[in-house]
């Protein structure tokens, strides 16, 4: 459990660089100041851009093996209380 929220955690951390570097770009476009530095920037954007992808398929992956355990564990608890109710109706 705790890995899953420190994945969230940086996922959430990566997300809020990504928008206030996406922020910053923007404003130096329409200012006229985006020169060749803003590459860099772009490369980096690109590179937490993959991460943050490879980690999503990594948490999705996660969460489809997960929900499988918890739809079997519903499944055998719903037929165990269908067994106690029908031992308790006898």
């Amino acid at each position: 459990m705790g890995n899953e929220q420190d994945s969230e955690s940086r996922m959430e951390a990566a997300i809020t660089r990504l928008e206030k570097a996406a922020t910053t770009l923007a404003l130096e476009k329409q200012q006229g100041e985006f020169s060749s530095g803003g590459d860099a920037v772009g490369s980096d954007l690109a590179a937490e851009n993959e991460a943050l992808k490879s980690e999503l398929e990594t948490l999705r992956g996660k969460y489809e093996a997960l929900k499988k355990k918890t739809q079997t564990v519903s499944g055998r608890l719903d037929q165990s209380i269908d067994q106690l109710s029908m031992i308790l109706e006898q």
